[in-house]
């Protein structure tokens, strides 16, 4: 049984998966369309391998991504115990058999087929109710579910009350076997047991035309239960491993011409290509670091993902890829100390020269200062420029920034002057219309409360 099940499994991840890619110990099974659903991105493992190489496997694999997940099939303690020292995730699933019959039956008359398009606004109800939920992650998770439905033949129901979806699941089946997959119930329809009545129906649905009916589970949560009571048993375990990102890689700053958010691992390299083909005359230096002199691709790679690890709200920095047509064309910094007494940031940032004189500069500091003042609550903003950078210190004026003060810097060991500039709430008015992606969970992260 357990033989058939994984024979089912592979063949429906293999013909959902848009790419493949073999690996000595993994093959990595890609949809880039939906790159952030992490089920449809991953390496599968068919057979246990050192946790260690695994996640080297999936470091070169997934660096476009902003997680890392390794699905091994056959669960190992040994390979779990492995991920979990390098702070990654270990997610048990149970498969779960039909085997027996259920330990009673429920009223299954509200419980109907239903094409996909009528569980569209159900499943997104179930998906803003999680913390992680909004409207661009629900339209990704129903086309991953599009995928699925290419890959094997999928028919999904649902049990309705006073007329509405309140409960709904699927059901995957070729070759005598299928699996009972998406069970949820709405919030504002739990206690009812519609959870039970959708799966009971479902399985006998199911029951009709294949000789294997199973499921998964999460090894430590309540439906396991529910599914022993109808007559599951565990035949199989699987491991989820996996590495999340930071919460900020949600965050997202668009405008007329850019998009603003943080950048995967093979994103970063692509800045610190634009940073190595010129930022600035080579001869002069108009920054108060002179970081250009000595950058390479590690460095900037470097640079970026320890600003993220070091994260906190009481002393943040973040560091935003600026995207134009979607490809990297510089980046644009904001930062604060104590943000959440304070109510003060300050920003930097840089263009690749090919980019320069566009008023994409302006477009991008736009950006990050409309989620200051409108996002984050912040009073004041600083920024400032040394002599040599006429540039930056025309951003500041033409988005109202006032001269507060100067000092001496020396980046290449010359005293030169340093203009520092100051913007206060009230005298900011964006020049471009800025779109704030995913702020709200993020609210505190930036002591912003």
């Amino acid at each position: 049984m357990i033989d058939r099940i994984h024979a089912f499994r592979a063949a429906l991840q293999d013909a959902a998966a848009e790419r493949r890619i073999a690996a000595r110990h993994a093959e990595g099974l890609f949809s880039p369309s939906v790159r952030e659903v992490y089920d449809l991105n991953y390496l599968r493992a068919e057979q246990p391998a050192p946790a260690s190489e695994l996640i080297a496997e999936a470091d070169r694999l997934m660096e476009d991504y902003f997680h890392r997940r390794v699905v091994v099939e056959r669960a190992d303690e040994v390979v779990a115990a492995g991920f979990r020292v390098q702070r990654w995730t270990v997610t048990p699933h149970l498969v779960m058999a039909h085997v027996r019959p259920p330990d009673r039956r429920v009223d299954t008359r509200s419980v109907r087929e239903v094409p996909f398009t009528d569980l569209v606004a159900a499943r997104r109800e179930v998906t803003l109710a999680e913390p992680w939920g909004n409207d661009e992650i629900a339209a990704l998770l129903d086309d991953a579910k599009r995928l699925i439905m290419r890959a094997v033949p999928t028919r999904f129901y649902a049990a309705s009350v006073g007329g509405e979806i309140a409960a709904y699941c699927e059901v995957r089946a070729r070759d005598g076997v299928a699996q009972i997959e998406d069970v949820n119930t709405l919030g504002r329809f739990r206690g009812r047991g519609l959870g039970r009545a959708v799966v009971q129906h479902a399985l006998g649905e199911a029951r009709r035309s294949n000789d294997i009916v199973y499921l998964e589970a999460l090894a430590d949560d309540w439906p396991r239960d529910l599914y022993v009571r109808l007559g599951f048993d565990v035949v199989g375990e699987r491991h989820f491993n996996t590495l999340f990102p930071s919460p900020l890689t949600r965050l997202r700053l668009r405008t007329p011409r850019l998009e603003l958010r943080l950048g995967t691992r093979a994103e970063l390299r692509a800045l610190a290509q634009v940073a190595l083909s010129g930022i600035h005359d080579p001869a002069e230096m108009p920054f108060e670091l002179p970081w250009t002199d000595t950058v390479t691709e590690q460095s900037v790679v470097d640079y970026h993902e320890q600003a993220v690890r070091d994260f906190d709200p009481e002393d943040w920095q973040l560091n935003l890829l600026a995207f134009h047509r979607g490809r990297v064309i510089g980046t644009q910094g904001i930062g604060a100390e104590s943000f959440a007494e304070r109510r003060t940031v300050a920003t930097g940032s840089w263009l690749g020269r090919r980019w320069q004189g566009r008023g994409l500069g302006t477009e991008m500091r736009a950006a990050v200062l409309q989620l200051a003042f409108a996002g984050l609550g912040a009073d004041v903003a600083r920024s400032g420029a040394i002599d040599g950078n006429p540039q930056s210190l025309g951003v500041s004026r033409k988005l109202g920034y006032e001269v507060v003060g100067s000092h001496t810097v020396s980046p290449r060991g010359v005293a030169v002057e340093h203009t520092d500039v100051e913007l206060r709430r009230e005298g900011f008015r964006s020049p471009v219309p800025v779109e704030i992606i995913a702020l709200e969970p993020l609210l505190p992260s930036f002591g912003a409360a």
